[in-house]
């Protein structure tokens, strides 16, 4: 059985703030040391439940997040930028299952350090519902028919997702108190939890469906400023609903990605 598992930071445990996930900044390290902890819980759960192959992409920021000499021995590893398809790269129809490990809620929730991409957007839609990164990257993985078993991260992320993937396993590593703020949970229980949900998650990975949204897709995309939805206007085919929303009618889950991520380029001209 072939798993697949995409890592965000935002939504480990004890991490509260931006630096703590960027590379450079005082707290960075510690903050690797419990993502490697809460990843390897992931690996460690789905091996239990006869996992015996194993894909794990960094899927943060730069992508150089995970330490590779500190990663289980049974996962491979994806790391890098510039990956085609990015948080979901390498992902295809041969996975039995994925999860997502670590990731946070949408753009204008109220859960810890909450976004969708960049700070410029405001939101984004599939098909008229608002989702986060995590609709956008189940959808890919609902392209090639993987379902998403498994979603870790604050109680505001996990709310999110289930309302939206359905009966899938969630873990809550944390409660959202603020934007900058959280109760984590205790480390150990943390680790155990994700362990056995993700064992879980794989034993009964035929309960749950992909996430497949009807086709064609419609992607709309709000700024925070309407400078930004001047340069991504430029893409063709797209269509200006309003000062700051842009549409894009895609004709499956890969092309809306790239719209996406063409979108994200442009912006470089604002």
């Amino acid at each position: 059985m072939k798993v697949y598992i995409s890592v965000d930071m935002e939504g480990i445990a004890g991490i509260v703030t931006f630096p703590q996930t960027e590379s450079g900044q005082a707290d960075y390290g510690a903050a690797r040391k419990w993502l490697m902890a809460e990843t390897n819980a992931a690996i460690e759960g789905a091996l239990e439940a006869g996992a015996d192959e194993i894909v794990v992409n960094d899927a943060h920021g730069g992508m150089c997040n995970l330490l590779y000499d500190e990663l289980h021995p049974a996962a491979r590893l994806v790391s890098g930028p510039l990956k085609p398809l990015a948080m979901m790269a390498g992902i295809d129809a041969s996975f039995a299952a994925a999860m997502f490990i670590g990731y946070h809620a949408k753009a204008g929730a109220p859960g810890v350090l909450a976004h969708t991409w960049t700070s410029r957007l405001a939101g984004l839609w599939i098909n008229g519902v608002e989702v986060g990164e995590w609709g956008m990257n189940a959808a890919l993985a609902g392209h090639f028919h993987v379902p998403v078993v498994l979603v870790t991260g604050d109680d505001c992320l996990v709310r999110e997702a289930k309302a939206e993937l359905g009966d899938i396993e969630t873990v809550v590593v944390k409660q959202a108190l603020s934007r900058y703020a959280a109760m984590s949970l205790p480390r150990q229980q943390v680790l155990a939890e994700i362990r056995a949900g993700a064992a879980r998650a794989l034993r009964r990975r035929q309960t749950i469906s992909p996430y497949r949204p009807a086709l064609p897709l419609e992607l709309q995309v709000k700024f925070t400023m309407p400078q930004s939805a001047d340069s991504a206007a430029m893409l063709p085919r797209s269509r200006r609903l309003d000062p700051l929303t842009i549409a894009y009618e895609a004709g499956d889950a890969v092309e809306m990605f790239q719209a996406l991520y063409s979108l994200f380029a442009l912006l470089a001209y604002t």
